[in-house]
């Protein structure tokens, strides 16, 4: 549970940074996200501001793999488990009930959980790289912007870059 704190905390971190908000702004715009609607919001951010294609697909595989953590914390935080009989681990109950009811067999040792925390951890690191990137993505930005002919400046580019790094897109 603490694994996947610290990845949705990521996620807070990612989109402040993609929207460039800091602080209590950051936190009242994802305060009242689901998690499944922080990593759309995301995923759609990246994909308009990351003007480096890779990295944008980088990041958009990363944020689908924490997406795909979600199911493990809600296994964690949401079935009754037991020391398992099976392993070092627990066995989880739980099952669904769609059209039909599947009662799910779900034992994991101990090495299983430090995977999945591992996994957590490495998509949660990824993510946060983002913090690297977007400075310069903010400053590619503004070298491509053409001169704003109501600034003081009327070059653009690299000589109006004061200007444009300021500016609202």
């Amino acid at each position: 549970m603490g694994a996947f704190a610290m990845l949705e905390s990521g996620i807070n971190g990612a989109l402040g940074e993609v929207l460039d908000l800091k602080g209590i702004r950051s936190a009242v715009v994802t305060r009242n996200m689901s998690f499944a609607d922080k990593i759309r919001t995301l995923r759609t951010l990246v994909d308009i501001f990351v003007l480096d294609r890779e990295k944008a697909k980088s990041f958009d595989k990363l944020a689908r793999k924490a997406q795909g953590c979600a199911e493990t914390r809600n296994i964690v935080a949401h079935n009754p488990f037991r020391a398992s009989p099976k392993s070092d681990g627990v066995e989880f109950f739980s099952f669904k009930a769609s059209s039909t009811l599947q009662i799910l067999d779900i034992d994991w040792s101990i090495d299983d959980f430090i995977q999945k925390i591992d996994e957590i951890t490495s998509i949660d690191n990824g993510l946060r790289d983002l913090e690297k990137v977007m400075p310069m993505e903010r400053i590619a930005r503004a070298l491509m912007r053409p001169a704003d002919t109501k600034s003081t400046s009327a070059l653009g580019g690299l000589l109006g870059l004061g200007s444009a790094t300021t500016d609202e897109q």
